[in-house]
């Protein structure tokens, strides 16, 4: 139920966000010609704003959804792990108080393994928070960079010469 209920939160996001950029997309027109589209307005301060509230939004703004799976499957794998190695450790300490309740001690071998899943825990919080705040970043730089043209005129060719022993040369139209 609870799986159902993401997949459709998840569904609502990805459409919502869609429909925002193609309703609030604002046209500047040219005094001259009433009816024409100059440019379109791409806001990276939107792009932040919408990575920060869902995580995959800033990127469908930016029309790049092949990168939405590439975070997904990283948060995933990331707060499963997260889940996985707190369950590991609260189910150790709830031995432990067992243990210590009947008046013995753990054996080393099971404190050592409760550290373990303590320190995997705490390296997949870190984690999830690297990948949250790098899914911002990079929603926020591609949106500066969306209106950037990458023309196919650049080129660098490599041209030996007798007397040089290297040339380089740089063609930029």
């Amino acid at each position: 139920m609870k799986l159902a209920k993401i997949i459709v939160l998840f569904v609502f996001v990805l459409l919502s966000a869609k429909n925002l950029k193609a309703n609030e997309t604002s046209f500047l027109v040219d005094s001259t010609k009433k009816d024409t589209m100059v440019s379109l307005v791409h806001s990276p301060k939107k792009a932040t704003i919408l990575a920060l509230t869902m995580p995959g939004a800033g990127q469908i703004y930016n029309q790049k959804y092949w990168k939405v799976p590439i975070v997904y499957a990283a948060l995933g794998i990331s707060i499963y792990n997260l889940i996985s190695n707190q369950t590991n450790m609260t189910n150790m300490n709830d031995s432990f108080r067992i243990i210590y309740a009947s008046g013995k001690t753990p054996n080393p071998l099971s404190i050592t393994q409760r550290e373990n899943y303590r320190i995997n825990r705490d390296a997949s919080i870190i984690a999830v928070s690297i990948i949250y705040v790098l899914q911002v970043i990079d929603a926020t730089v591609d949106a500066h960079f969306f209106k950037f043209d990458i023309n196919q005129n650049l080129s660098a060719d490599f041209h030996p010469e007798r007397n040089r022993i290297f040339s380089l040369t740089y063609n930029i139209r």
